[in-house]
């Protein structure tokens, strides 16, 4: 393992209702790197980043955060482990504004709880305009500070994708892991948010995690990339490298997706 590393797993194979969806997968994932993770659907992708968050136990394995030893944390140790997550769909609260729902992300760091909330106490009202203005901060990085004040629900899907990726900057976590950035958008949003990506990288923000069914996108992002398939590691490595492995492009024969 290398000392730069911000995600190691070691033998990690999980069940879930009976089935072994992940079989004794060992992953490195580099700090300060944008990573793939592919592969056929149905391959285990999500189910690995659940388990690398603490959503789902493994029946055997060790998993390290940014150097520490994270097998047996849970969920909500995950942000103190510095680790932050998108997911395939993107939960707002619906009457509330872009900044507002950005703020939620951040309040999972606040030590303000519901009850100091509530009462509005001194301390509570100076958390929450630091947690506003943190919130506006991660806006204005991800290029969307305009749309702040705007409801969430009347912004376009693109647009909810980064307000996702802004709520997830603001908990400050070193390595952010992100499911499907990019599912039903268009080609100019995947463009626009590809490009926020980038921004992001090059600023010296967090390590990136994503899975991605788009080649493209991840031939345009991920200097590495890994390669699930039936729930075992099938190939890692550079991203050309390994979209042109022909066990790769084996695994995607006949599935009506392409490497």
């Amino acid at each position: 393992m290398s000392h730069d590393s911000a995600i190691v797993l070691q033998d990690v194979s999980v069940t879930l209702g009976g089935n072994r969806i992940l079989k004794n997968v060992s992953l490195d994932f580099a700090q300060g790197v944008t990573s793939g993770l592919i592969g056929p659907n149905g391959a285990g992708k999500t189910t690995l980043l659940n388990y690398i968050c603490g959503i789902v136990p493994a029946v055997s394995g060790t998993r390290r955060i940014l150097g520490r030893d994270a097998t047996r944390l849970g969920t909500h140790d995950m942000l103190t482990a510095g680790l932050a997550r998108t997911f395939q769909g993107a939960q707002f609260v619906g009457d509330l504004t872009a900044v507002e729902n950005v703020m939620l992300g951040a309040h999972l760091r606040t030590r303000v709880n519901i009850l100091t909330a509530a009462l509005r106490t001194p301390a509570a009202m100076r958390s929450e305009a630091e947690i506003r203005a943190r919130a506006r901060v991660a806006l204005e990085r991800i290029g969307v500070a305009a749309l702040a004040d705007r409801q969430i629900n009347e912004l376009s899907f693109g647009d909810q994708r980064k307000v996702d990726l802004a709520r997830a900057l603001v908990t400050e976590a070193e390595c952010i892991l992100l499911d499907e950035p990019m599912a039903g958008l268009s080609a100019e949003e995947k463009d626009s948010l590809c490009e926020v990506l980038r921004e992001l990288r090059r600023e010296g923000g967090p390590t990136i995690v994503l899975i991605e069914h788009d080649m493209r996108v991840v031939s345009e992002l991920c200097a590495w990339t890994a390669v699930l398939d039936a729930g075992e590691l099938i190939a890692q490595g550079p991203t050309d490298e390994v979209l042109s492995a022909d066990v790769v492009i084996e695994a995607y024969m006949g599935t009506g997706q392409t490497a």
